[in-house]
Order: structure tokens, then C-alpha cells, then sequence
């Protein structure tokens, strides 16, 4: 009895913990159908929840325009939720920053790993 106790407990355990990652992506405007008839003013940002859940957000490719304020209200709608962020990837041979996530725009090649600690 010990031990299928021990055995469901584990199972639970470690069901729990890969279910809990949280993947965010920043890709370009044809992933999501953003802004179609000016391709260079929006990127597609799809976040992709713990239960498998795809969904896309369109985002302004340029600071001026707003993008870290949209980029910020989407990961801190994601932190509020009690995830921390673990992983951050982005292209080094970026055209919009220059090898950096945020340059003059947003990097349109990036990704954020958020799990529940």
C-alpha cells in the first residue's frame, strides 16, 4: 500500500511539473496575419500556454510605436500569474537590433521560457 501510494504521488508530482512551462515567441506578421498591407509595421507574438493553448498577438515592430508597451503587458500578464521567467533566446544576427533583443525595435526572433518555480 506504501508503495502505490509513493508511485501516485510521483506520477502527480511529476505530471505537475512538466505541465507548468509557459513558451512565448516573437515571430514575423504572416505567423499571426498581422498588419497584411504593411508587412514591416507589426510582428506576431504567439504565446503558448501550459495546457497547450495557441494564441497570437499582433505587436508594433518599432519602440516609437509602442512595442515594449505591448511586449511588457503581455509578460507581466503571464508573471502575474505566479510564473518566473527562466529562459530568454533571441537571434544574434538580428536586423532590427543589431544582435540585441531590443535595439531601435524588437527583435522579431526571440523567445521567453516561463515556469512555476
Amino acid at each position: 500500500m506504501k508503495k502505490l501510494l509513493f508511485v501516485l504521488a510521483f506520477t502527480f508530482i511529476g505530471q505537475q511539473a512538466f505541465s507548468q512551462i509557459y513558451i512565448v515567441t516573437i515571430g514575423g506578421w504572416e505567423i499571426g496575419g498581422c498588419n497584411q498591407y504593411n508587412p514591416n509595421a507589426e510582428y506576431t507574438l504567439t504565446k503558448v500556454s501550459p495546457s497547450g493553448v495557441q494564441t497570437h498577438t499582433c505587436i508594433p515592430r518599432s519602440v516609437t510605436e509602442g512595442a515594449l508597451i505591448s511586449l511588457s503587458q503581455e509578460l507581466n500578464s503571464i508573471t502575474s500569474q505566479g510564473y518566473k521567467l527562466i529562459e530568454t533566446s533571441y537571434s544574434e544576427g538580428s536586423s532590427s537590433g543589431g544582435g540585441l533583443m531590443i535595439g531601435l525595435g524588437v527583435n522579431d526572433e526571440a523567445a521567453f521560457i516561463f515556469a512555476i518555480p
